[in-house]
């Protein structure tokens, strides 16, 4: 977890921690979650069947290759108790979960909650997932790897040639998970539908990120319609609200208003590494929301940020990931370093 806010009363706090979007849900999703504050004492559908069709007419797959679920996260504990459910069946006594580290906060949890072995592979010298190492990690008892990209807290990307044949290498008793969660913020977007080709991906995708509705709790993942149907067995009944499934289609449909938000987030995203780089410190090249800055000094300018009310995502020892909020909160961060450096 992030490190608690500090700093005197007289500096304003901010909150660069959580990856969140700068901007509040478009005006077109507002309107429509205002509709549905009366309808609030009413259940939502059983199951997002509804949701579900939505999403897949959007990317142009069958509803059966889509599962939904609360937030990105919520459909990754699902693959992984589908997952350990068949581990179970074929006898392995100790399911492991592989990824690259540092990572999201919640794949470890979510392997705790199923009872898998938490396995990690250290990241590459500039912040990529080196899948030779991850492949070369794979066991008997590896029955989920997970694949970050753009990765949390890096901001790198895999390349696409590299990751098909990193899948084809996969042996079929693994399931793994492509979490796309900031594909959004990325230049290119990688071929969906080759990815899901693959009898045992499955592609997360979330609505938390560049659409602005992180408390919404929606998130959803592609796959092949065999894979797909095992995950949408562990779907929980009405987990996901109606505010969310009257959210959904508009946000969908919004697509230039979003890519709007995503240029104005890359350019001030361009404005931090600029900045930052100017000051002297060392900035890895970032494909989403947020910017890195790795080793001990990363992380001693993360504990700086925090002591004057700016919360960023402490990474260990690995580093600092600042979240790319607005022009004034960049500017807030460059004024506490430069504070903070001819105080020193």
């Amino acid at each position: 977890m992030s490190p608690p806010l500090a700093g005197g009363a007289s500096w304003p706090r901010i909150r660069l921690d959580l990856n969140e979007s700068a901007y509040p849900p478009l005006p077109s999703v507002a309107a429509g979650l205002q509709n549905e504050i009366v309808d609030t004492h009413r259940y939502p559908d059983f199951l997002p069947d509804r949701t579900r069709g939505q999403i897949a007419c959007h990317l142009g797959v069958v509803p059966e290759r889509v599962t939904v679920g609360a937030g990105a996260a919520g459909v990754a504990l699902a693959a992984l108790q589908c997952a350990a459910r068949q581990a179970a069946e074929a006898g392995v006594a100790t399911p492991a979960l592989l990824t690259s580290t540092p990572t999201f906060d919640g794949y470890p949890i979510l392997a705790r909650m199923v009872g898998m072995r938490f396995d990690a592979v250290d990241l590459a010298d500039d912040g990529a997932v080196d899948l030779d190492r991850l492949l070369a990690a794979i066991t008997p008892e590896t029955v989920v790897v997970v694949i970050c990209s753009p990765h949390n807290p890096t901001g790198s990307v895999v390349d696409a040639g590299d990751l098909n044949r990193f899948l084809g290498a996969v042996p079929p008793h693994v399931i793994t998970i492509v979490d796309e969660a900031y594909v959004v913020f990325g230049e290119t977007t990688p071929d969906l539908h080759r990815l899901i080709r693959n009898p045992r991906v499955v592609v997360l995708r979330t609505f938390s990120k560049a659409y602005g509705l992180a408390a919404l709790r929606v998130g959803y993942g592609i796959g092949p319609t065999e894979l797909i149907t095992d995950l949408r067995a562990h779907e929980v009944p009405f987990a996901v609200g109606r505010a969310a499934m009257a959210a959904v289609p508009v946000a969908l449909d919004a697509e230039l208003e979003l890519a709007q938000r995503v240029r104005s987030m890359r350019g001030e995203r361009d404005r931090m590494v600029d900045m930052l780089a100017h000051m002297g410190f060392r900035v890895l090249p970032s494909h989403a929301n947020f910017v890195f800055l790795p080793g001990a000094e990363g992380v001693s300018v993360g504990r700086m940020l925090c002591g004057l009310g700016v919360a960023v995502k402490a990474c260990g020892t690995a580093g600092t990931r600042i979240t790319v909020g607005d022009r004034s909160s960049t500017d807030q961060v460059i004024r506490a370093l430069r504070l903070t450096s001819r105080s020193a």
